[in-house]
């Protein structure tokens, strides 16, 4: 993909906001308001003084090292690196991912303020320069808008096949990189007169960004973002190989016919050692509807009552508390199953409800009026490890409430009498459903695609994933149909009696719902909490351990998707060594606990959380 790099001296004009820029087939978008003081909250924070601490400085210089190494593709196609950047700017930085309908790949573009460092900025373009020419590209000037260009071209990638280019602008201001010619001139355009349609007109950012700055109030935020997904991941995708787009492809189509188009965008902002917090963030999905199809799964009601089960330990990881239209939810994935496993063909979904009930060597059971129309809307989930840590210490729990207790029992009976790979247990007088893991069973695959500057999985289209929880096992209990992902965790929250083991009374978790309603959650649809010295402690010691690839907590699998080696069965191996990882405790105690909320609205939904310090 071609990359073009501007340079020119002369200051002529006042620079509009970053947003302005960026023109409307922007689909992704990241901007530091003001770098040195990005940089001057973050060390401010608890784990800025941890990255600061002696015993970390190898860890820390090699995971540098590595997070160089993952953005080396933003690096391939606007010549400019995270180094030179942090090393350049003086005030606000933005980068676009641009990608029109009709355009072959993406490009990148970015701006850098470098108001009093104008002749540094000058030396990285020579220096771009000098190293372009040495790998026997062509450098030359020219008249982009009326304004002076160097354009920077490399000889042609045998590996991708296609030629790169650099276009480099600078005045007394800001210095301009894009990969795309006609971004380029979008940008010129817009810094003498930005009254073009551009990225801060679209609506999904807009009231994306208004919604999460009107939260802020006077608080200016260190970091704003968006995202439109369906454009978004069709600007990932065009960067993979042909052979590789089809699958990908064909579930972002399915996704938009079963409803979920109605997704537009997401935006937020980030902050730093700001109103209080470690970290303060807001997120908002613009979703402004109408809800068809498929997407009526997406209905989260508001409540004000959020107090956990009485079996919820109170030595956990996270906790989540939600409301969720389940029963809405059900009669509404019809859409979404005929698109993505009927591949399209209506009416699948009918045929499978239609065969469990029906079919005689089946459960005969008709799963919406005996199982789901039984379930309440209240959803709690939690996370906990299993000391000491390995790589199968995750243990999870997802506890759905039920109207009819008894009624809902008789519906899991029925429905996993036939079930190969359950068997049926009693304990104490409670009947639960066991999973039995396959004989050789695999770490799934989460495929994340070409993200640039990312590593790319490559799992074959025929290659199946296993289940969420392998050895999930089940029951309905004191309300709710609980859902374990390993028996004898199952049986431990069973035998919770005493409420002083339980999450009510942990002080982090009452101090971080106290947070969440003087935030304003006190009405939501969703809450979350994490101890987060507990939440990281199994990365961390993997990590230590250097097993981080072996594992099978959720985090792991992810991680292993990005970074998966080609070869498929191959567990990757560890690219950050953690042998020299100072003992967990000194780290454990830079970590305090954090939370967040979600209001659903009449555009979509809004997202507020933090980190508070540790006390």
């Amino acid at each position: 993909m071609a990359s073009l790099v501007i340079w020119a001296v002369r200051p002529v004009w006042a620079v509009p906001p970053a947003e302005r820029l960026f023109p409307e087939t922007t689909r992704g978008f990241l901007a530091v308001r003001d770098v040195a003081e990005l940089r001057e909250h973050f060390e401010k924070t608890q784990i800025g003084q941890l990255v600061k601490d002696p015993a970390l400085k190898p860890f820390v210089e090699d995971l540098r090292l590595q997070i160089r190494d993952r953005l080396a593709g933003s690096q391939e196609e606007l010549g400019i690196s995270l180094d030179d950047v942090a090393g350049l700017a003086t005030g606000e930085v933005a980068v676009g991912l641009v990608f029109a309908e009709d355009a072959d790949r993406p490009s990148l573009a970015a701006i850098i303020s470098i108001k009093g460092k104008e002749e540094q900025a000058q030396q990285l373009v020579d220096r771009i320069a000098q190293e372009v020419t040495k790998q026997k590209g062509t450098v030359t000037k020219s008249a982009i808008n009326g304004k002076e260009v160097w354009v920077l071209k490399l000889p042609r990638n045998p590996e991708s096949d296609r030629d790169r280019e650099f276009f480099y602008y600078q005045d007394n201001d800001v210095l301009l990189a894009s990969s795309n010619q006609a971004t380029l001139v979008f940008m010129l355009e817009q810094l003498q007169d930005p009254t073009k349609t551009c990225l801060a007109d679209l609506p999904a950012y807009r009231e994306s960004l208004k919604r999460c700055l009107e939260d802020a109030g006077e608080n200016k935020p260190h970091i704003q973002w968006f995202i439109e997904p369906f454009g978004y991941g069709a600007a990932i995708r065009a960067t993979i190989p042909p052979e590789q787009r089809r699958r990908q492809r064909q579930l972002a189509e399915s996704l938009k016919k079963a409803g979920f188009s109605v997704l537009q965008g997401v935006g937020g902002t980030l902050s730093f050692a700001s109103e209080g917090y470690e970290l303060v963030h807001r997120t908002f999905v613009y979703a402004p509807g109408p809800f068809e199809k498929s997407a009526r799964i997406l209905s989260f009601p508001n409540h004000t009552e959020f107090e956990p089960p009485a079996f919820i330990p109170r030595d956990l990881a996270t906790m989540s508390i939600g409301y969720c239209n389940i029963l809405q939810g059900f009669d509404s994935i019809g859409p979404l199953f005929d698109q993505t496993v009927g591949e399209g063909e209506e009416g699948v979904w009918d045929d499978v409800l239609a065969s469990l009930k029906e079919d005689p060597n089946g459960p005969q059971i008709d799963l919406r009026n005996e199982f789901f129309a039984h379930f309440g809307e209240k959803v709690n989930v939690v996370s906990a490890y299993q000391l000491p840590i390995t790589t199968t210490s995750e243990r999870m729990l997802i506890a759905i409430e039920v109207k009819d207790e008894k009624a809902a029992a008789q519906g899991l009976d029925k429905m996993f009498q036939y079930e190969e790979r359950f068997q049926k247990r009693e304990y104490k007088g409670r009947t639960i459903w066991e999973g039995m893991p396959e004989e050789k069973p695999k770490i799934p695959q989460i495929e994340l695609g070409g993200v640039p500057g990312v590593g790319r999985s490559e799992t074959a289209e025929e290659e199946k994933s296993e289940p969420l929880f392998p050895n999930a096992s089940l029951t309905v209990d004191r309300g709710y149909l609980l859902i374990a992902s390993h028996y004898e965790y199952l049986t431990q929250i069973l035998d919770l009696e005493d409420e002083r083991e339980s999450i009510q009374r942990n002080p982090a978790f009452l101090e971080v719902m106290e947070a969440i309603e003087k935030a304003g959650g006190k009405t939501a649809c969703w809450r979350f909490f994490s101890m987060t010295d507990e939440e990281y402690r199994a990365t961390y010691e993997l990590i230590r351990q250097g097993k981080m690839p072996e594992s099978e907590t959720m985090l792991a699998r992810a991680l292993n998707a990005i970074l998966a080696p080609p070869e498929k069965g191959t567990v990757r191996k560890q690219r950050i060594d953690g042998s020299k990882l100072p003992d967990y405790e000194i780290v454990r105690r830079h970590l305090g606990p954090a939370g967040f909320f979600a209001v659903s609205e009449d555009k979509g939904w809004f997202l507020k959380g933090f980190t508070l310090p540790k006390k």
